[in-house]
């Protein structure tokens, strides 16, 4: 199957180093599988390569990471993964959810100031043969690999029929948080006011407890940040005020999953609460 790109829009800003430089852009068209539920019509997929060294420093800093994979949700960073290097090839080794405020607070502190790339504006427009990517049954989704000296953006996209939604397999849930986590936030704000004067040995702790099949939560312990007053107060205002929840959910139903919650204190004694 011969596909050809009609249009592809895009608009990524780039840094550029002083010296000038050529950069580099090509796209390479690929047939790929993808198992749907939904009666798929075409596929196909894209890798453009940019030129960027910005992240140089940080290789040679880390001569063990071989590349970095970004996963987008919309537009803004959410996941990466990063790869060591291996034989024969790279291994895969660490993962941050940097939508998870304590994932994001792991990564900085052990790798300190990364030069993320721009938010991408990269988008198809129209793919000949197919239709305007605007149709409700055509679907892509966008990953960026970082390496030493260069983004590869890889646009997988495939079309589908019968559902607006494709499904990937059975259903595979997180457990969720039921209660509303602003509330929660603010209700440890307030409480935090009542304990002072009170140390806080870290303005980051994160907790992990275990959420059953029928949504309670349990087995709370700090996993990140000194064991003090402060963090097990944390851990009893979690275990009393974060009780509701739906479990985990996968093709062998509902099941025992670990969730991770991050409090960090900011300098107004304003409190973040996340959840993973």
């Amino acid at each position: 199957m011969k596909m050809t790109a009609n249009a592809l829009c895009f608009n990524h800003e780039l840094k550029i180093m002083a010296m000038k430089k050529m950069f580099f852009l090509f796209i390479l068209i690929y047939a790929f599988g993808f198992h749907l539920q939904a009666q798929t019509t075409s596929r196909a997929g894209f890798d453009v390569n940019v030129y960027n060294p910005s992240a140089k420093q940080f290789f040679d800093r880390y001569k063990n990471i071989d590349h970095i994979v970004i996963f987008y949700d919309k537009r803004d960073i959410a996941t990466i993964e990063i790869f060591f290097r291996g034989k024969p090839q790279p291994t895969f080794g660490e993962r941050y959810t940097l939508t998870f405020d304590g994932d994001l607070y792991l990564f900085r502190k052990k790798y300190g100031k990364f030069p993320f790339p721009n938010p991408t504006t990269a988008k198809l427009t129209n793919f000949q043969g197919i239709g305007k990517i605007t149709d409700v049954n055509v679907i892509y989704n966008l990953t960026t690999t970082m390496q030493r000296d260069s983004l590869v953006h890889h646009f997988n996209f495939y079309t589908f029929e019968g559902n607006t939604e494709p499904l990937l397999g059975p259903a595979d849930y997180r457990p969720t948080f039921k209660g509303d986590i602003l509330k929660l936030t603010k209700k440890l704000e307030q409480d935090f006011k009542n304990w002072k004067p009170i140390a806080i040995t870290d303005s980051m702790i994160i907790i992990t407890g275990l959420v059953e099949k029928n949504g309670t939560i349990g087995k709370l312990k700090l996993i990140e940040g000194k064991p003090s007053v402060y963090s097990n107060k944390v851990l009893e205002f979690m275990s009393r005020e974060a009780t509701s929840w739906l479990p985990r959910v996968d093709g062998g139903g509902k099941r025992p999953w670990n969730v991770r919650i991050s409090v960090r204190v900011n300098k107004d004694n304003s409190m973040k609460v996340s959840i993973l």
